[in-house]
């Protein structure tokens, strides 16, 4: 599962240890701009894409994700 802790198995289920720095990993969440379940990338991660991203920062972006050309 996971090099920064010893796998549990709690009713046959594996699963992270209590404390676990890298359990963010299995966890999904909900973006905080289109509400949109995601697994994270990094722990810090809120959005599930960048354009949610640039769109929940009010930015301008002009990059080929948010402005496709035609």
């Amino acid at each position: 599962m996971c090099d920064s802790c010893e796998q549990l198995r709690i009713n046959g289920i594996v699963c992270h240890e209590l404390g676990c720095p890298d359990a963010w990993r299995d966890t999904t969440r909900e973006c905080n701009w289109c509400g949109q379940e995601f697994l994270p990338d990094d722990s810090w991660q809120k959005q599930c894409s960048h354009t949610c991203a640039v769109a929940w920062a009010c930015l301008a972006c002009d990059c080929e994700e948010c402005n496709p050309q035609e």
